[in-house]
């Protein structure tokens, strides 16, 4: 190429100007000729990127759209360029073109990013989109598509209902991602030549991505301890076998019955072995991804539930029940009622006899958005955002519903999100998700203070997922936090002893 020719002469004269006039070492004139090189690799990038854009125009011609990360030549007599939509910043750029018909619809919806980012959200879509993290990472196991000079996985699927073709790529030396969606009729002559007009232009910059999860470090912790006023909290870090990689940060729960564990998360019931010190997988049930809560009662039996899902048990691995018409259930410890809340504060308490499932209408006034209800022997414990508008707040009540008292934070307003409550022998304790902090109160319900996770847990910045009070009074947690390096999110276990 003749840029390429003009610079190996450039080369070749700076490297003997240097030499004879200036008197550099060699060291010095090997910094020059790597500085020279450098330049001769961009130079080539920049022609690379000016050739697939000429080719890009000659193809499709029409209007040019130029977001930066990539250019795009589309005839505007059958696109429309939706900019309300679109997003184009450095660093980041996104738009959204479409085919309009005479519903007011779209025959072809093609959305276009780039961004300049870690490699998380790229490696959570491939498996959102069905490839395998190690196999398209160390087996090469996937065919691509070169789209915009990029080489692309396919994925084709749904988007409510409607097909949806998408492309998806990572160029590592660029720390950019890619993500093209085509919703409607992807072949449609008019969207190939849409994507035959798009340049894609990324510069590699060096960028080498984290360890992917299988060559990361795994989560570990101490025992440690933590005083607030006079109650101490101890906690137990519970390694898990084959450790639980999950790119779902919020819906997990956990339930104990005897010497099992049962953890609810990815659509999946796990089940392990727990000894005190460590849980050990041993087997597992395919159930709904709507699936958000299980739970354990008083005679071994395993519930889970869901929005919108039959409320199922399960006892030594057996299913025993399913009730249809529910959403999710916090049982009551006996097995033989629960409460059916979804969001609002019109709930259903449901019976349970003989096989039968029976309902009635219950409310809890005083919150307008229930984010988590938790039952045991003496109370309910309703915890979401006050119907008066003063924040975050835990409501108690007795097993007929009717509040006993209302836990704040220390100045008696809102708190973070609780999603889990539990009675202690001193009074009770709340984890609180957003505020990544163990509250705990008095029996009359006054504040006593909080314990940050890093104090306790050892974590960076977990979420509190789900947790459940044990027989002998100690509760087992399970949350979810980043790895150090960065090489995925984890859940892991901890058992809290002391209060």
């Amino acid at each position: 190429m003749k840029m390429k020719k003009i610079l190996a002469a450039l080369l070749a004269l700076m490297v003997t100007f240097s030499l004879s006039a200036c008197g550099n070492t060699g060291d010095e004139a090997e910094t020059t000729t790597a500085a020279v090189e450098t330049e001769a690799v961009k130079a080539d990038n920049t022609e690379k990127t000016s050739e697939t854009q000429a080719a890009a125009t000659e193809a499709v011609g029409g209007e040019v759209l130029d977001a930066g990360l990539w250019t795009l030549n589309y005839d505007s007599e059958v696109w429309t360029y939706d900019e309300e939509d679109s997003y184009i910043e450095e660093g980041y750029a996104k738009a959204i073109l479409i085919i309009p018909n005479s519903d007011d619809g779209y025959i072809a919806n093609v959305e276009i990013r780039v961004s300049i980012d870690d490699a998380a959200d790229f490696r959570s879509s491939l498996k959102n989109y069905g490839f395998d993290q190690y196999e398209y990472a160390v087996n090469n196991a996937y065919d691509t598509v070169n789209v915009g000079g990029v080489d692309c996985l396919m994925q084709e699927g749904e988007y409510w209902g409607d097909p949806c073709l998408r492309y998806i790529a990572r160029d590592e030396a660029a720390s950019a991602t890619v993500f093209i969606e085509i919703i409607g009729d992807a072949a449609d002559q008019r969207v190939k030549q849409l994507l035959d007009g798009l340049a894609i232009h990324t510069e590699d910059i060096g960028n080498v991505d984290g360890p992917w999860y299988w060559e990361g470090e795994p989560f570990s912790a101490s025992d440690s301890s933590a005083m607030v006023g006079t109650v101490t909290v101890n906690s137990q870090w519970l390694p898990v076998t084959d450790c639980i990689i999950t790119d779902d940060i919020f819906d997990h729960s956990v339930a104990v019955a005897g010497d099992k564990v049962y953890i609810l998360g990815d659509s999946t019931l796990k089940q392990y072995a727990y000894d005190g010190t460590s849980l050990v997988y041993e087997s597992e049930i395919e159930c709904g991804e709507e699936y958000s809560l299980v739970q354990a009662t008083d005679d071994g039996s395993i519930w889970i539930s869901g929005f919108s899902e039959p409320l199922q048990c399960f006892k030594d691995g057996v299913q025993t029940a399913s009730y249809e018409g529910t959403d999710t259930v916090s049982m009551h410890p006996s097995g033989e009622w629960g409460i059916d809340w979804f969001s609002g504060s019109e709930c259903e308490k449901i019976t349970l006899s003989g096989g039968t499932i029976s309902s009635s209408p219950i409310t809890f006034a005083e919150v307008s958005t229930i984010s988590s209800l938790t039952i045991d022997n003496d109370y309910i414990y309703v915890c979401g955002y006050a119907a008066d508008d003063s924040g975050h707040k835990a409501y108690i009540y007795n097993t007929d519903g009717v509040l006993q008292m209302t836990l704040t934070d220390a100045e008696g307003e809102g708190l973070g999100s609780i999603t889990f409550m539990a009675q202690t022998s001193d009074g009770f304790l709340g984890f609180d998700g957003n505020m990544r902090e163990l509250v705990l109160w008095t029996k009359d319900g006054v504040h006593i203070g909080t314990i940050e996770d890093r104090d306790l847990f050892g974590t960076n910045y977990p979420w509190f997922c789900g947790s459940t009070k044990l027989s002998d009074g100690e509760i087992l947690t399970v949350m979810t936090d980043e790895r150090e390096d960065e090489s995925a999110v984890e859940l892991v276990a901890f058992r809290l002893s002391g209060f």
